[in-house]
């Protein structure tokens, strides 16, 4: 799964990547030391999997939010006026970051699988 275009898309942005690899070293540039870190820390190879996916979700919120704040702030500046701006901020982000709306150059929606497939691939090729 890591050929093909992949579209990060959101209510207030739209950002192409040439793939899923290099969709996770923009969101994630420092996985590689993250991953070897772990592994320093007696994490299992087993277990870096979910560990490093997790962070990727964790990196994914950090990305939207240092990258498209302007845009953000301005979707909900046309989208809310009498309700309170963060908690529907922390919402829009909470969701974003939960369903990493994600979608191939068909615009088919990238899961979990895809993602892992990707990660393993790439664990694989820092840990040896």
């Amino acid at each position: 799964m890591s050929d093909g275009k992949v579209s990060l898309k959101t209510p207030f942005m739209i950002e192409n990547f040439n793939n899923i690899n290099n969709f996770i070293m923009t969101i994630f540039p420092d996985i590689e030391s993250y991953i070897k870190e772990q592994i320093a820390q007696g994490i299992p190879k087993s277990d870096l999997d979910n560990l490093v996916y997790y962070k990727l979700k964790t990196k994914f919120k950090l990305y939207i939010v240092r990258h498209y704040s302007k845009e953000l702030d301005a979707y909900l500046d046309e989208q809310v006026d009498h309700v309170n701006r963060e908690a529907i901020k922390d919402v829009l982000l909470s969701t974003i970051s939960t369903t990493l709306n994600v979608s191939d150059a068909r615009g088919h929606k990238l899961n979990e699988n895809d993602y892992l497939i990707s990660l393993k691939n790439i664990i694989e090729k820092f840990t040896f």
